[in-house]
């Protein structure tokens, strides 16, 4: 992708606990896009804004003009020649309506979607298991992939939490929400460059096959 004609937006769709953020890292580092994700951008906002940061606690869903607001002032500012890797966003009908006008402004295409589906169980052990530094916000998993620091960040030694919206009631009620509004999500996208993919396998295998899409075959053998 990085050598593309024009920036590609990318869309990563799927329930939270499906990967989304570890994939979204994973693709910016190796296609040399810069990532998006709303759920950190909301969360560090949220930090000053303490009834943001009640509705993220309860699991509930933020409107869609503060997300849309926010994602806007983001690409505006910071959206890369090469494209961007959007995670999180848009996770209703008027922000998918949103982002393609921002898109059609900005004289960019419509996003190449891609959804990672994963049962909802496999999604309650996955996030009751996470662990995130707080102040890296590096992720790691008891079961999957824990860290080498045992109960601290690799990376700066920071002691790891577990967030607030990773408790199974507050996980089931997210699950819920999503489900309500991704069905009419994927209607509005499936005519375009939409993709499904089993999100419930080993992370490479998930990674490579993301590859081969947004990139082409060819990425696998560089």
């Amino acid at each position: 992708m990085s050598s593309a004609a024009k920036p590609q937006i990318v869309i990563l769709l799927g329930a939270p606990g499906t990967g989304k953020g570890t994939q979204s890292a994973w693709l910016s580092k190796e296609l040399g896009v810069p990532s998006l994700s709303t759920g950190e951008m909301l969360r560090a906002e949220a930090a000053h804004n303490p009834e943001l940061k009640r509705l993220l606690a309860a699991g509930s869903l933020v409107s869609d003009g503060l997300v849309c607001q926010a994602v806007a002032a983001k690409l505006r500012r910071e959206l890369s020649s090469t494209g961007v890797i959007l995670d999180g966003f848009p996770r209703t009908v008027a922000q998918a309506e949103f982002l393609d006008a921002l898109l059609d402004e900005l004289g960019l295409p419509r996003p190449l979607v891609v959804h990672l589906l994963v049962k909802e169980d496999a999604l309650l052990t996955r996030l009751t298991s996470r662990r995130q530094c707080p102040a890296c916000s590096a992720l790691y998993n008891l079961e999957t992939r824990p860290s080498r620091a045992g109960a601290f960040c690799e990376l700066d030694g920071e002691r790891l939490v577990q967030r607030e919206d990773d408790t199974e009631q507050v996980i089931r009620r997210r699950y819920e929400d999503y489900r309500q509004v991704v069905n009419p999500l994927v209607d509005f996208y499936h005519r375009g460059d939409y993709y499904v993919i089993n999100g419930d396998r080993d992370p490479g295998l998930v990674s490579s096959e993301l590859l081969e899409i947004i990139a082409g075959p060819s990425a696998l053998a560089a």
